[in-house]
């Protein structure tokens, strides 16, 4: 079988759906050596070569935002058509609104924050994720989701086929792993970055849906005791970002960073002391996840998808309840005993999201549309 990726997300800077693409892209050749795929781009790109046929279509001629729809439903079919492609899957939940002749169409829709609040993203952009999603969903043979929470969130939207969704859970990057370090071995890494002696880490955008407003509450309710904690928060920003900015650099026990690697971050994981995400709307989560599987204890929001991510493994709160996640903290941070209960569940249920699992499952599912 030929699949046909869309894999214009491997041309741009790396992102949370853009790397999961990355690490499904790298494991794919482990496990199929059956299926030819066949990587749809604007641009070449030197991606394992050796597996993968990659097809360089049209460059954009017309702002980016313009020229995707176009490309989506005009350039990419017809190279559907030239090379004879059996399935094309989307990583980003767009296809072709009109189907190309014996080519069935997977696509994976992480959520549907788009439909959740409008304040989570910008009026334009939410409202071109919704004007495809109604046809995407209708037009994919398949749909993969990446939690229960985000297939129930789906049906709840939109009138969609139960049986026509599937759930794969994602993994967090092994490239995150559990360092053991002793404290005295976190102090002097900490020092040698010239990082405070107690850290609250936070990784993700800095935007309204992750509900920073929140954090610095929390970070100023610290700095009222006079405490060496400091908050580190790691992200780009995002939507509504700006106004969060202003106020964290009014604040000296707030640190934002900005642009780091993965090699730092992960010794960031490593030496944190306790792991801050009081998301208001997630379709997966993959900072706490990453965090756990560090061995970082975990204080998330109970909501979405985050209480059935998460589970046993860290610690569940109101997202809005500063009290309730203030005292979280500083069970952690007093308690030695019930920190290294809380980082062994984490590691154990960080254990439960398997990447080899993960591919064999996309790959069963491309499979499955083949012998229909």
């Amino acid at each position: 079988m030929k699949i046909g990726i869309d894999a214009r997300l491997l041309e741009r800077k790396i992102t949370g759906i853009g790397r999961s693409l990355r690490i499904l892209l790298e494991n794919i050749p482990k496990y199929d050596k059956d299926n030819q795929y066949y990587l749809f781009t604007y641009e070449p790109v030197n991606f394992l070569n050796d597996f993968y046929h990659n097809v360089p279509t049209v460059r954009p001629f017309i702002p980016q935002k313009l020229f995707s729809p176009f490309w989506i439903n005009f350039i990419l079919p017809y190279y559907l058509h030239k090379y004879e492609i059996d399935l094309l899957f989307s990583v980003n939940q767009v296809v072709p609104l009109v189907k190309v002749k014996n080519c069935s169409y997977v696509s994976v829709v992480h959520d549907v924050i788009f439909k959740a609040d409008k304040s989570f993203l910008p009026f334009f952009y939410r409202k071109y994720l919704q004007g495809f999603a109604f046809f995407s969903l209708r037009v994919s043979d398949l749909i993969i989701t990446v939690s229960e929470y985000s297939k129930i969130d789906i049906l709840k939207n939109y009138k969609v086929n139960p049986d026509k969704i599937k759930v794969v859970y994602q993994s967090a990057n092994e490239k995150f792993y559990h360092m053991n370090l002793t404290e005295e071995e976190k102090q002097r890494i900490k020092e040698e970055l010239n990082l405070p002696p107690k850290i609250i880490l936070y990784v993700g955008m800095i935007e309204n849906r992750k509900n920073i407003g929140t954090i610095l509450k929390i970070a100023e309710k610290f700095e009222r005791e006079n405490t060496k904690i400091s908050f580190i928060l790691v992200g780009k920003i995002g939507h509504g970002g700006k106004k969060f900015i202003k106020e964290i650099q009014k604040r000296r026990n707030v640190i934002h960073l900005l642009n780091i690697d993965d090699n730092f971050l992960n010794k960031l994981y490593n030496i944190s002391d306790v792991f801050l995400f009081p998301s208001l709307y997630e379709g997966f989560g993959y900072p706490p996840l990453e965090a756990m599987q560090c061995g970082l204890p975990v204080v998330a929001s109970n909501n979405t998808s985050l209480k059935e991510i998460i589970s046993e493994g860290g610690i569940l709160v109101d997202p809005l309840d500063v009290e309730a996640i203030y005292l979280a903290i500083k069970k952690l941070l007093d308690d030695k005993a019930f920190r290294l209960k809380i980082s062994k569940l984490g590691l154990e249920r960080a254990n439960y999201f398997n990447l080899e699992k993960t591919v064999k499952q996309t790959i069963e599912i491309f499979n499955t549309l083949s012998k229909t």
